[in-house]
């Protein structure tokens, strides 16, 4: 009895299900889909766009990395110009030393100069009193 009445559960379910297909399938107008075109010239465009963007993206990353720290003996003073204090305080910055590497790296496509003459400047950064510290998750210095 019980495999009988199962079974003509299912048998209604299944005409149920049949007797919804013209439902589904009676569209009027078949839906629409509009894609905007771009020929090839505005695909390179994007995708040149999307890579320098990417590029980008990397390279403040790669900068926040480099200036970046937890502690004051992960930061270095080190020389941000090929003159370092003789072009005075702007000549040098304070980076993480675990990335000394790749700081010289950046440094190495510098344009050559000649350095100015003289006594190396002996003001804020550059004077013997000066340290690299971490402020702020963020190599500075003090003096």
């Amino acid at each position: 009895m019980k495999a009988k009445l199962k079974a003509a559960c299912l048998l209604i379910c299944a005409l149920g299900i049949l007797s919804l297909i013209p439902v589904f399938l009676s569209k009027d107008e078949p839906i629409t889909v509009s894609v905007p075109l771009l020929d090839a010239a505005q695909m390179e465009a994007k995708e040149a766009q999307e890579q320098k963007a990417a590029e980008q993206a990397a390279a403040q990353a790669k900068r926040r990395r480099l200036y970046s720290c937890t502690v004051d003996e992960d930061c270095i003073i080190v020389d941000k110009d090929p003159c370092g204090c003789l072009v005075g305080p702007q000549g040098v910055t304070a980076i993480n030393a675990a990335y000394t590497l790749d700081f010289n790296k950046q440094q190495s496509n510098l344009i050559t100069k000649a350095c100015p003459e003289g006594e190396p400047s002996m003001e804020k950064e550059c004077s013997p009193t000066a340290q690299a510290v971490c402020e702020q998750n963020y190599c500075t210095i003090i003096y």
